[in-house]
Parts: C-alpha cells; sequence; structure tokens
C-alpha cells in the first residue's frame, strides 16, 4: 500500500515515490528509516519525517505534512474524537510553504545556514531535504557538555544579515512590504498562546511541580510584569520588523564539530527579532540553570560548562553587534535612513527587548507540560531549584530590562545567581 486512508505515503510507498520524482534513481536500493520512533528526532506531532538512504550512501529527509495532527488521527482510529469541532480540525499547507520560502531566503542571506530543498510537492504535502543526520540538536549537546565555539560566530553572523537584508534598513518601504506579503504564514502565531497566555507568569493554567506557588504569585500579581506580557505580545503581533524564526530554541538548531543549520521555520514570519533573541538566550539560560539541580556531574565539571555557556551569550550578542555594525557601515550611503541611524541606541534597544523576551521564553519553558528536556533530564525534586532560579530570572528581566545596556550585564546576573 503506497497511501494510507488519510493520504499520507506509508513506508512501503515512499521508495517508490523518491524514485518516481528521480531523487534516486530506479536501481537504487533503498532504506527508510522513520524518525518519529527515533528518541531525539522532533517533530511527530504535525509531520511524517524520514532518512532515506541507498547502498552509495546518498541520503535524502523526506518530510510530509500530516492531514490531520498525529494525536486527532490516533483519536479517530480509538474511536475517541469528542466532539465535531474536534473532528473538523485540519492543518494549513500554507505553514509547509511559507517554511520552504523561509530557508530558501535564509540560505540566500548566509549560504548553508539551514538545509538545502530538494524538492517540494504541494498537493501531497511533501518536502525531500538535505540529510543533516550526522548533526545533533544543539538541546542534547549541551545536555551532554558538549561545547561547540563556532556558533556563536555563524548563528551571530546570520542573525546580522537576516535583520538588515530583511528590513527597512535596507529595502525600501515598498519592497518589503511586497517581501512581507510573500511570507505570511497563517501559523505566525501558534506560540501566542504558549507564551503570553498560558505562561506561568501571567496565568495558572499550567501546573507546576511543588513548592513553585509562592514565587509564581509574584509573578502572576505583578501588574509591571503582566504590562509587560501584554506590550511584549503586542509586539510580537504588530513589529513586522524582519524575518523571524519565532520558535528559535536549542531543539531547532542542529550542530557538528564544524556546521551548524537552522531547521524547522513552519511558523516563521515577519516579526521582532528580540523574540527570536530571547528564544535562543532562554535555551542557554535554561540549560545554565538545570546544571544547579544536576548531580550527575561534579562541581567542578558544572563550573567550567556554566562558564561555556556565559561566554557563549555574550559572544554570540557580541558577534550579532559587530557584524551588524559592519554592514550598516557598508551600506550607509545607499541610504537616508542608514546615514541617520543611531546604531549604539539602536543596538541597545534590541539587546533589551531581547532579554524581556528571554524572561518570557524561559518562564514557558518551566511548567510541567512544554516542560524544556534541560529540566525533563533531572530527577523531579531536583528540579526545584532551577525552576525558582528561572522565574527569578524572568521576574528581574521583565521588570528590569531597561537597566541593561551591554550583554555582560546579563551574564554577571547569571554568574552572581548563587
Amino acid at each position: 500500500m503506497t497511501y494510507d486512508s488519510y493520504g499520507n505515503l506509508t513506508v512501503a510507498g515512499i521508495a517508490d515515490y523518491l524514485k518516481a520524482k528521480e531523487i534516486f534513481s530506479a536501481e537504487a536500493n533503498l532504506t527508510v528509516v522513520d524518525l518519529h520512533a527515533v528518541k531525539e528526532s522532533i517533530e511527530g506531532f504535525v509531520n511524517l519525517i524520514y532518512h532515506v538512504y541507498d547502498q552509495s550512501g546518498k541520503s535524502v529527509i523526506m518530510k510530509q505534512m500530516l492531514s490531520f495532527p498525529r494525536f486527532r488521527i490516533e483519536d479517530e482510529k480509538n474511536n475517541a474524537v469528542e466532539d465535531e469541532t474536534d473532528a473538523g480540525w485540519t492543518l494549513d499547507l500554507g505553514r509547509m510553504r511559507s517554511e520552504i520560502a523561509t530557508l530558501i531566503f535564509w540560505n540566500s542571506v548566509y549560504p548553508g545556514i539551514s538545509p538545502e530543498i530538494y524538492l517540494f510537492d504541494e498537493p501531497n504535502r511533501i518536502i525531500v531535504m538535505e540529510d543533516l543526520m550526522d548533526l545533533s540538536l544543539l538541546r542534547f549537546e549541551l545536555c551532554r557538555m558538549v561545547k561547540h565555539n563556532h556558533f556563536t560566530d555563524k548563528i551571530g553572523t546570520f542573525f546580522a544579515r537576516n535583520l538588515f537584508y530583511s528590513s527597512n534598513l535596507h529595502l525600501t518601504n515598498y519592497k518589503k512590504s511586497e517581501v512581507e506579503r510573500f511570507f505570511i504564514n497563517p501559523e505566525y502565531t501558534a506560540l501566542v498562546p504558549f507564551l503570553f497566555h498560558e505562561n506561568i507568569g501571567i496565568s495558572w493554567e499550567r501546573e507546576m511541580i511543588p513548592g513553585t506557588d509562592e514565587k509564581r504569585k509574584e509573578l502572576v500579581d505583578n501588574p509591571q510584569i503582566q504590562a509587560e506580557f501584554k506590550r511584549l505580545e503586542d509586539k510580537f503581533m504588530n513589529d513586522k520588523e524582519c524575518l523571524i524564526h519565532t520558535d528559535l530554541h536549542s531543539s531547532n538548531i542542529m550542530i557538528s564539530a564544524d556546521d551548524v543549520r537552522i531547521i524547522d521555520g513552519e511558523f516563521a514570519g515577519f516579526g521582532p527579532l528580540a523574540q527570536d533573541f530571547g528564544r535562543l538566550t532562554a535555551s542557554f539560560t535554561l540549560n545554565y540553570i538545570s546544571w544547579f539541580g544536576d548531580e550527575t556531574r561534579t562541581a567542578a565539571e558544572k563550573a567550567d560548562f556554566q562558564t561555556y555557556l556565559l561566554d557563549t551569550i555574550s559572544d554570540l550578542y557580541n558577534t550579532f553587534q559587530n557584524e551588524f555594525r559592519q554592514l550598516v557601515e557598508s551600506h550607509r550611503d545607499e541610504s537616508y535612513s542608514l546615514k541617520t541611524l543611531d546604531v549604539d541606541a539602536y543596538l541597545i534597544d534590541q539587546l533589551q527587548n531581547a532579554l524581556s523576551y528571554t524572561g518570557v521564553n524561559v518562564m514557558s519553558r518551566l511548567a510541567n507540560r512544554g516542560i524544556c528536556y534541560d529540566f525533563l533530564r533531572l530527577p523531579e525534586s531536583n528540579r526545584l531549584k532551577p525552576s525558582l532560579l528561572g522565574m527569578d530570572i524572568s521576574k528581574e528581566l521583565m521588570l528590569n530590562h531597561k537597566k541593561y545596556t551591554r550583554i555582560t550585564d546579563y551574564t554577571q546576573l547569571l554568574k552572581n545567581l548563587v
């Protein structure tokens, strides 16, 4: 059988499909591996993902967007769909088109920063792309204490180029409006409930481990924090600054000793760069505080790796700022807006907003539902201290981000935690 009753390719049908599309030769002997069953793969919620290779070593990743979310398909098979509204929910193909366009654009801004696309079959909801199976997810590397000193050079440079070339800093108002329209994504707002409505800092909807209620109440009952949540949500929805990933945490970055790739731009769209910076900075922050609950490593090992994390955060921002300054200087004569741009003030504003978004994103991964792997790998009894530290950091950033003018102000905050 080539397709199941939902129109999704079966494992048996994938080899024939890829040969028919001339991705592999008709004579190739193909091995198909379902990555949904692989622990360190991602997704599985809305996509089927396969690793396909032949005897010569040629390989690809094939992704098919499910016609329904996986849990919905399982519910239907078990006759467990709760109501007609749930039964009618499907996924929007626009998110797949947006992902393709985004990855192609980012590779034009920084060649090799995203996987290469070999095929997009829209009627069948299929993407065939470059195989990155030799790389690891950054989150798992961090949790194994693996250091990657080339990371900041590539991601910091990419951030600056992406900001510059997809914003009004480089594009005319008319051109930017056309580009914005091209990258409209129906799934851009997918993270809004998770970040701004159900977040542990604004709502009691999501449960946390015992011992966190008192500190959590300090967040939920603080009117300044609630106002900052609203400001950041409004900025996320209305500040169409540049093309952003929106969900750029450490499980959406793949890495090896000499390569770094950004993956899964399915929620990408035009928004504030500060959200991408904040989400990524939150990933490093969560990993940093997770070591306070880890009993498998020596104190010296943990201190050494935490120093690496602080250096990584600093280097990421410094690389971004240096590359951004160079871009502005090299293009200053082309644009009046660049000639009058106060670069120092602009970069401080970027930093301060990024740090406030860091607070939101840290808190979004502390609840039991949606908890990050950095905490999940710890015994539950060991998560309390890191969770309390995460809330302290978030409170400080959301209330006082305006006092931070250098990234080292933030790394010093982390260094002084205990």
